[in-house]
């Protein structure tokens, strides 16, 4: 019996660790959720992800934001990324180029008994319109650990600045992510994971205050290098009444190689 419980922990333990990228319980930042797990995707592996984020508002206020993105693991406990977020605002009935994001993951500390895992998150986003200008710089740090055998918890402190912001934005915003994951059925089965999330977040608009999001998704894992994910999310709290995004409603697919 006590052979059969090692072999079970040791599958799982491979589990959890190979194929990182494409693992549904390695969470990266909009799959489905904005949080990031501590994890980096492994050494030489690359990764392709990508998805559609729709606000579920009525008539003209619909809006969608797109992501395509390429990872690369080009060191140990490091990747890079690039990725893509085209828009289209249904209020305006307009397409956008979006912002070219420019990502430098890298994981600092591996979880060790009680010491949760460390990692931060860089990012660059040079926006693609015409007559636009200044770029925006952003700063993640995260925390991961486990709470009891398999799931975690994750806290991502989060940094914004804007170059050049636009008249009645705010140069600099901050923002706290506290992220949960779940992988259903383990150990007797292990294809997918229950995300959750909790936002309090700084406006990006100049005089107006904090708000606070919620919101839940699932992963799962379809092939053996690939992840299927949807995700709900919503205000939960604002001090502005002219925040009013509706539901958020966030499905994506990545692809490891």
């Amino acid at each position: 019996m006590t052979a059969t419980r090692l072999a079970a922990g040791l599958g799982i333990l491979g589990t959890l660790t190979l194929g990182l990228a494409t693992d549904h319980n390695n969470v990266d930042a909009g799959r489905p959720l904005r949080f990031d797990d501590a994890s980096s995707i492994a050494f030489g592996e690359r990764a392709i992800e990508w998805g559609v984020t729709g606000n579920l508002g009525r008539g003209r206020n619909n809006s969608a934001v797109g992501a395509l993105e390429f990872k690369y693991g080009f060191a140990k406990n490091q990747d890079l990324g690039i990725a893509w977020h085209p828009q289209y605002a249904g209020a305006n009935q307009r397409f956008s180029a979006g912002e070219l994001e420019f990502t430098h993951f890298r994981q600092i500390q591996r979880e060790i008994n009680s010491s949760p895992a460390l990692a931060y998150r860089m990012k660059i986003g040079v926006p693609m319109e015409r007559g636009e200008s200044g770029v925006e710089l952003g700063m993640r740090g995260i925390l991961s650990t486990t709470l009891r055998q398999y799931d975690k918890i994750h806290f991502n402190l989060d940094a914004t600045l804007v170059t050049e912001p636009e008249p009645g934005e705010r140069d600099l915003a901050w923002g706290l992510l506290v992220g949960y994951s779940n992988p259903l059925g383990a150990p007797t089965q292990f294809d997918k994971t229950l995300v959750a999330q909790f936002g309090f977040e700084q406006s990006r608009r100049a005089g107006e205050g904090w708000f606070s999001t919620v919101g839940v998704g699932l992963r799962q894992q379809v092939a053996e290098q690939a992840v299927f994910d949807f995700g709900l999310e919503a205000d939960l709290w604002s001090g502005s009444s002219s925040r009013r995004r509706g539901v958020l409603l966030t499905l994506g697919y990545s692809m490891g190689f």
